[in-house]
């Protein structure tokens, strides 16, 4: 193939080299076509598959919005239950799964998660058919379907895996997923093995409609680089999850609930903003975004079910009113104005979350139990067209050193 110039647009840092300028972080490089999500983080939008966040936030279910992404429609009704009744017939996992949750229950759950998910690809007999057809290069009809009933299969069972984790880490049995509970509900049923409260699991659900999929952060790209190799589905999810793992991708929900409780009052919040403008101050977590330089649409709508679960359940570490007190703060100072920074949707999500009982470590599962459909939908995407990613480094050692053998060192 001959070379190719082309030009690319970054807000990101520019590295010099030999070679040329680096995009440092590949910001803003294109990687592919999509028509699952879109960003205007300027104007603070974000859509699925066309739909507005808030509208699909206000109208639909979690499992309403994973068919959209993952089949790019909305669904009948009656494909709508079809696709209910699969996803509960998939929540179960492989006894083999389960002993590997088992014996990792003192590690983070994290781990779990994605030593978990590829146990599972291994005994899923659908996923060794296409690991089969995929190593020939075969991926027609009868593979695609293969693919999307793994997808669905991944789907349901990221809730069950995160729950019998923790079961398992606090000594408990698990409890195994109820037919007839929704797909939040019975997470939080399995979970803590009694029946949820409605405005909890109308939470959950919440949360999982609002992170299932934003266009191609560190995980979803690392789930594209190895599903580009044609390796399988359930590997492509365990490297997102392993992306996902690392702090500077997953967590800030949890550090922005253990600022709350370290600040302890709305009293402080002024002191506090005001002290984060400063060289080495405190680092507010869950305000600025990669992309919204606008208040992130999701953190609007998760702090008004904040408000909610807080008026009927209390707020007695004052969580709810400390990030409020913060958020004022914020959004009146110069400083944040002028750098387009607002709260996100991590500003608010841990709050219900810790009142829900559900422990700091949990924060990222949950949000993995959304992001699946996502990290899924844009690998079935990506194999529509697929070419294994190959960037280059720019070597800047040495050439041609004489070896010196070892006695003469």
């Amino acid at each position: 193939m001959s070379e190719q110039t082309v030009q690319v647009k970054t807000t990101g840092k520019i590295l010099q080299s030999p070679c040329g300028p680096i995009i440092h972080g590949l910001e803003d490089v294109l990687i592919k076509n999509t028509s699952i999500s879109d960003i205007d983080g300027e104007k603070g939008i974000l859509w699925y598959r066309g739909y507005r966040i808030e509208e699909l936030a206000r109208l639909s279910t979690y499992e309403e919005v994973s068919y959209l992404i993952l089949y790019g429609r909305l669904p009948t009704k009656r494909e709508l239950e079809d696709y209910i009744n699969r996803m509960k017939k998939y929540r179960e996992l492989h006894p083999a799964t389960v002993e590997v949750i088992r014996n990792l229950a003192k590690a983070h759950p994290m781990f779990a998660l994605e030593a978990a998910v590829a146990a599972e690809g291994a005994y899923d007999e659908d996923n060794q058919k296409l690991i089969e057809a995929l190593s020939v290069g075969r991926y027609k009809a009868e593979e695609k379907e293969l693919a999307y009933r793994i997808a669905e299969k991944l789907v349901a069972k990221m809730p069950t895996i995160v729950a019998y984790h923790y079961r398992f880490s606090r000594g408990l049995e698990v409890v195994r997923p109820r037919d007839d509970l929704g797909h939040a509900a019975n997470f939080l049923y399995m979970m803590f093995g009694r029946e949820p409260d409605p405005l909890a699991s109308r939470g959950i659900d919440l949360y999982l409609i609002l992170h299932a999929d934003h266009e191609v952060p560190a995980s979803t790209f690392a789930a594209h680089v190895v599903a580009s190799t044609l390796s399988d589905l359930y590997s492509s999810v365990a490297a997102a999850i392993a992306a996902l793992k690392g702090p500077l991708h997953g967590g800030a929900n949890e550090m922005a609930v253990r600022n709350y409780l370290e600040i302890g009052t709305p009293a402080k919040a002024k002191e506090i903003v005001e002290a984060a403008t400063k060289p080495g101050g405190p680092k507010l977590m869950g305000v600025g975004h990669r992309v919204y330089k606008a208040y992130d649409p999701r953190a609007k709508i998760f702090k008004e079910f904040s408000r909610d679960y807080v008026a009927k359940f209390g707020d007695p570490q004052n969580l709810f009113a400390i990030a409020s007190a913060i958020e004022q703060e914020v959004l009146s100072h110069p400083y944040f104005q002028q750098r387009k920074l607002y709260p996100n949707v991590d500003f608010w999500s841990g709050i219900a979350f810790y009142y829900m009982g559900i422990p700091y470590e949990y924060f990222t599962p949950i949000f993995a139990m959304s992001r699946v459909v996502g990290w899924v939908a844009h690998v079935l995407e990506y194999w529509e067209n697929n070419r294994i990613f190959r960037p280059r480094a720019c070597y800047i050692g040495p050439h041609d050193l004489q070896y010196i053998p070892l006695e003469q060192r």
